[in-house]
């Protein structure tokens, strides 16, 4: 009787699990898609007025660290060395492309820097 009683209630447990434990191993891969990177960062002449218009209000100036000569691409350099700001939250919410993205304001310049990568996403002139 006991085991009447276990099996009535098993096998619907069975039947629940077992196509979500299907979907991990789904061959469209649409449960387990891995993270795609994000495209490379393209903003327009309006935006990037915007970038700089907005970050040139900030107090964030850096000098140059001594050996960075930056370009779209290139390593920067730990947060002692060179800090990165998170964009001002009001440029963010015009430009959303920019949302995981910092910048560092230089003399003559500002690098938008990905912050996973560690990398220059784009250089803009001051």
């Amino acid at each position: 009787m006991r085991a009447t009683i276990l099996i009535l209630v098993a096998v619907p447990l069975v039947a629940l699990v077992q196509p979500a434990a299907a979907q991990l191993h789904s061959p469209t891969g649409t449960v387990a898609d891995p993270i795609k990177p994000k495209p490379p960062l393209t903003l327009t002449d309006t935006q990037r007025a915007k970038v700089v218009d907005a970050v040139s209000k900030e107090d964030t100036l850096e000098k140059v660290p001594e050996g960075l000569e930056p370009t779209v691409g290139t390593k920067v350099p730990d947060q002692a060395k060179l800090a990165a700001h998170p964009l001002p939250r009001p440029l963010v919410y015009e430009v959303p492309q920019l949302k995981q993205y910092y910048y560092a304001r230089l003399p003559d310049r500002v690098l938008i820097i990905d912050p996973m990568k560690q990398e220059v996403a784009a250089i803009l002139p001051m």
